[in-house]
């Protein structure tokens, strides 16, 4: 089904009050949803708001393109308490017969399969243990230096601190080229592209390109290289009191409900 979110300012912070931690002092906090729960809502409004104001095509496009992926979908999402809007998003969608966006749509804009992709770069992706990184976007408002780094931080902060005991193992993404520099420089070129590929145009960045990350390499290395940035990401301490940590307490947290896949 395709879920297509306008909401007016004032419904958005409505929504964002209701799903929001009551009490909450941060500033920010970090939130995990399921497809079907109404948080998801303020993260395909958030994802449908950007590619808009990047391509402007009609926002059916992008809720078309990732429709088939949204019972296999978390949403991650980091609120503003003090404004109650939602400042960024990321979707992942986890291990389900479908597969994975990221890597489906290789073939089609690189013209080569995501498995020769893989070969060539010496790479062997278990599909089992791989959460895709669908989609991140940060509102036009938080876009600034000091904002879109907390913003970031807080989304990758949500997805290892929720990656690392499902087991995974592996994370591919199609992802703009500023953003990928961004995050090779803030995480330490965690993230890498697939050798003998460049960027190109994809649902509507100018120049997107396919990325992967070894994960269990990833947290070994920065236990040894970076201890702050281990800290922030994989132990989730270090951005308080900024940002409320996201909440993983709930049992089966982490189970995907529309097709009763587990993540990881």
């Amino acid at each position: 089904m395709v879920t297509v979110v306008d909401m007016q300012d004032a419904e958005v912070r409505r929504l964002t009050r209701q799903v929001a931690a009551d009490g909450a002092r941060e500033p920010f906090g970090a939130y995990l949803f399921h497809h079907d729960e109404a948080g998801a809502d303020l993260c395909r409004y958030l994802e449908q708001k950007v590619f808009f104001e990047a391509c402007g095509d009609p926002k059916e496009v992008m809720a078309e393109a990732y429709a088939p992926y949204d019972p296999s979908s978390l949403f991650f999402c980091v609120v503003d308490h003090l404004r109650m809007v939602p400042a960024g998003m990321m979707r992942v969608v986890v291990p389900s017969a479908l597969g994975f966006k990221s890597l489906s749509d290789i073939e089609p804009i690189w013209g080569e399969s995501a498995e020769t992709l893989m070969t060539r770069t010496g790479i062997a992706i278990d599909l089992t243990t791989t959460w895709d990184i669908a989609t991140l976007a940060a509102d036009a408002d938080y876009r600034g230096k000091a904002a879109r780094g907390l913003v970031l931080m807080g989304l990758y902060q949500s997805l290892a601190l929720s990656a690392l005991p499902s087991g995974v193992q592996w994370f591919v993404t199609i992802i703009d080229m500023p953003v990928f520099r961004l995050i090779r420089w803030q995480l330490c070129l965690i993230f890498a592209g697939y050798k003998g590929v460049g960027p190109r145009p994809y649902m509507g960045s100018p120049t997107s390109i396919p990325a992967w990350c070894d994960v269990v390499a990833a947290e070994k290395r920065l236990a040894s290289t970076n201890r702050d940035l281990y800290e922030i990401l994989v132990q989730g301490i270090g951005l308080e009191p900024a940002l409320r940590r996201v909440d993983l307490d709930e049992p089966d947290r982490l189970a995907v409900r529309g097709d009763r896949q587990v993540a990881g």
